[in-house]
């Protein structure tokens, strides 16, 4: 009979691991023991530690969704005894060619494991909102409610929220802590790779109270899990700002291109390199300011294979705002640049009008002074070459404006 070490009770890669092997053979669940390694034998190997029978042979490779991956994932943060045993039993049953999340809704197992996993995620949502309302950073934070194991694998999330200060979850006797630098998960995975954990129930960004984060790439790091809207899910990744962050002079612009959303990073693609070129005329350098997008990820939409730029609206302008508050808030600039009429008007809270507004220096609702001009994107839209130099004239103007102002 196969018997299954794990490291730790949240040793998701061995189970991972075994698993496929396992449902390869097509080995039923009733043939398997799964075991948590002693802790005081460390010489104990994990893994499948007894042979599988000789008379099995494996079957051809399975996939395994990305939905059902993530049932199982929250399962397993579950002390639910069998967890190990139930997780295996739904994707065994996708290896010998059936898809549970497409059985009746009647399917006694699928209806469990759907309200194991709701159950934690449930508890993934309580313990990071008992995080982020903890006002006394050198204070532990104390979880009583601790019936699972969610707590460990939301310690990413704790590091952000506080800023990557030390920190420390108290857990009735076991305390969970963050050094610095390393993360010591305590009694009863002391010793455990956090690597191995599952991934948490909920995407990084939710619960997280992100005007309580004072370090700028704690921000970042939680922005890039962000699935508030619907466009989060279509674009490759998250672009968040980049430059430095004691940055005098700060743009925003609208949101990132094709070139931005795979690359992963702001400014990089024909308007970006038009962007540059004008701070470099005028002495600017770009490693001297802070740059970013209201939006922070890439709207499209696909046509003949091409992915064609669609203007933010006010749902995606919205659900990024926490994100551009928290850039304003860190940076503090003496001078917020808002190139073209999504960025002014989503800072602005009112519809602007570039020609009305632009080349004035505003005062913003932080106190801080605000200039409007256009985005890059618009110098390359124009019809003529005539009309390109002179908006790119116009550009320079305003950029020659803006470096005035934060020197004066």
């Amino acid at each position: 009979m196969p018997t299954v070490v794990l490291a730790h009770s949240l040793d998701f890669v061995t189970w991972r691991n075994a698993t496929r092997t396992l449902a390869l053979h097509g080995i039923p669940a009733t043939d398997i023991i799964w075991r948590i390694r002693d802790p005081a034998d460390a010489a104990m190997q994990t893994g499948i530690t007894a042979p599988l029978h000789a008379d099995t042979s494996p079957r051809s490779t399975f996939g395994v969704p990305r939905a059902m991956m993530r049932l199982v994932q929250d399962i397993l943060q579950a002390e639910t005894p069998d967890r190990f045993d139930l997780a295996y039993r739904l994707v065994l049953r996708l290896a010998t060619g059936e898809d549970p999340a497409r059985r009746p809704a009647d399917d006694a197992e699928i209806l469990r494991a759907r309200h194991i996993a709701q159950d934690v995620r449930r508890e993934t949502l309580a313990f990071r909102t008992h995080v982020a309302t903890s006002h006394d950073p050198t204070q532990a934070i104390i979880w009583d409610a601790a019936d699972s194991l969610v707590a460990y694998c939301n310690a990413r999330f704790v590091t952000l929220q506080r800023s990557f200060h030390p920190w420390h979850v108290q857990m009735g006797e076991s305390v969970m802590r963050w050094d610095g630098t390393t993360l010591h998960p305590g009694t009863p995975l002391e010793g455990a790779d956090p690597t191995s954990f599952p991934s948490p129930a909920l995407p990084l960004a939710e619960g997280m109270d992100i005007e309580r984060i004072t370090a700028l790439p704690a921000v970042a790091e939680a922005a890039r899990s962000c699935l508030t809207c619907a466009m989060a899910h279509h674009a490759t990744q998250t672009v968040f700002g980049e430059g430095t962050t004691t940055a005098s002079l700060m743009f925003v612009g609208e949101q990132p291109g094709d070139q931005e959303d795979l690359a992963g990073r702001p400014f990089v693609g024909p308007a970006g390199q038009l962007f540059d070129r004008a701070l470099h005329e005028v002495g600017i350098a770009r490693d001297d300011v802070y740059v970013t997008n209201t939006v922070k990820h890439f709207k499209f939409f696909n046509r003949n294979g091409r992915r064609i730029h669609q203007k933010a609206g006010m749902e995606e302008i919205r659900a990024c705002a926490p994100w551009l508050h928290a850039e304003r808030r860190m940076v503090r600039p003496r001078l917020l640049v808002m190139l073209g009429a999504t960025a002014a008007s989503a800072i602005l809270q009112r519809s602007v009008v570039i020609g009305r507004e632009r080349s004035r220096p505003i005062t913003l609702d932080d106190g801080t002074c605000g200039l409007v001009t256009v985005h890059p994107s618009f110098l390359l839209r124009q019809p003529t070459e005539e009309a390109r130099s002179r908006e790119y004239l116009r550009f320079i103007e305003d950029l020659r404006l803006a470096g005035s102002l934060i020197t004066s």
